[in-house]
C-alpha cells in the first residue's frame, strides 16, 4: 500500500465528516497545500506523525497487523 492509497482514503473519510482542506489542514497544523499532496499521494515522504494524526482526527487508528494494516474495513476498497 502507497501514500496514494493512504491520500484516497484520509479524503474521503474527511469529506464524510463535512471538513473542508482548510478545516482539516488546520486542525492537522499543516497547510491546505500539504494536506492536498498528501490526500493526492504526491509527497515524496510523509512523516509517519501526519499520517497518524490525520487518520486519529478522523476516528481512525493504525494497528499492526499482517494483512489488514488498517482497524477499519472501509480501508480495503483503497488497497493497491
Amino acid at each position: 500500500m502507497g501514500i496514494d492509497s493512504i491520500g484516497k482514503f484520509i479524503r474521503k473519510k474527511r469529506k464524510e465528516k463535512g471538513y473542508t482542506q482548510e478545516e482539516f489542514a488546520k486542525m492537522m497544523g499543516i497547510s491546505r497545500y500539504t494536506l492536498y499532496k498528501i490526500e493526492k499521494g504526491q509527497l515524496g515522504e510523509v512523516s509517519f506523525i501526519k499520517i497518524w494524526n490525520a487518520l486519529r482526527l478522523l476516528g481512525y487508528d493504525i494497528c499492526i497487523e499482517r494483512h489488514n494494516p488498517f482497524a477499519n474495513p472501509d480501508w480495503n476498497e483503497f488497497e493497491e
